[in-house]
């Protein structure tokens, strides 16, 4: 069944648009691990059957002090240690990216890990929702 697939296909889009845009515009701040730093509005549009059949993102607001800077404790958005700490090591080499303590924008807090939080597999899951909606993930 067609209409089914593409009803599935963009369910999958929809559903792994949300650990994507986390991965992107979440960070550690003091109080959660886990703070989203952005705001958005996300629109899904129904067919007349009830299926979800599109959807847009109107607006992504993202906190760009925390690019920059972080407290003590902190760390900047999660994309970051991801890559540093989920790619292969020729990923890393092809890319010209060693280890987030080398980077200004995220040495100043000195936290780089996340308790609960394996930042490899969450590389691995992000690159597998940039596959799904769409967006290339060959980092070679």
């Amino acid at each position: 069944m067609v209409t089914g697939v593409c009803f599935q296909h963009v369910k999958d889009i929809i559903l792994q648009s949300n650990p994507l845009l986390e991965a992107f515009g979440n960070a550690k701040t003091v109080r959660n691990n886990n703070s989203s730093r952005f705001g958005k509005y996300f629109e899904i549009q129904f067919s007349r059957g009830g299926a979800p059949d599109g959807g847009k993102i109107s607006n992504f607001l993202l906190e760009k002090s925390r690019v920059v800077s972080q407290n003590p404790g902190e760390r900047s958005f999660h994309i970051y240690y991801q890559l540093l700490g989920g790619a292969t090591s020729e990923q890393r080499e092809n890319l010209g990216v060693t280890t987030p303590d080398y980077y200004l924008y995220l040495n100043q807090s000195g936290t780089y890990t996340v308790e609960d939080m394996d930042d490899r597999k969450e590389f691995t899951d992000t690159m597998a929702a940039m596959s799904v909606v769409g967006l290339c993930a060959d980092l070679s």
